[in-house]
């Protein structure tokens, strides 16, 4: 067995209580919708490329069910983002049970 004399380790968030992901992901997409609705334009800076993606399913999803937003477009100015999608897209079948049976309707990680 291994008896480390020093364990360092990433906590960033080690102390944060995090809200339930289905209400901060609410918060999100009606903050957004709000705005957009409005008139205005959001601009969401996102540095980690996981978490792009993950901005972009959520906003496409939310998008997909209010026919309001429709004509409103998603854009990601990223190229290495864009170079991610193809990677993901090469690996549909690692991705959860959701992103699985969405990809026989129409591809998530295709945005328009």
């Amino acid at each position: 067995s291994v008896k480390p004399d020093v364990l360092i380790v990433e906590s960033t968030y080690g102390t944060h209580i995090h809200e339930k992901r289905e209400d901060r992901e609410n918060r999100f997409t009606q903050t957004v919708s709000d705005i957009v609705l409005r008139g205005g334009r959001c601009l969401i800076p996102v540095f980690a490329l996981g978490r792009a993606q993950e901005l972009l399913l959520i906003l496409d999803e939310y998008w997909s069910a209010h026919p309001e937003l429709h004509d409103v477009p998603i854009y990601y100015a990223s190229s290495l983002a864009k170079k991610c999608m193809a990677v993901y897209q090469t690996f549909i079948n690692s991705m959860n049970e959701r992103i699985r049976k969405q990809i026989a309707v129409n591809n998530p990680f295709v945005f328009k």
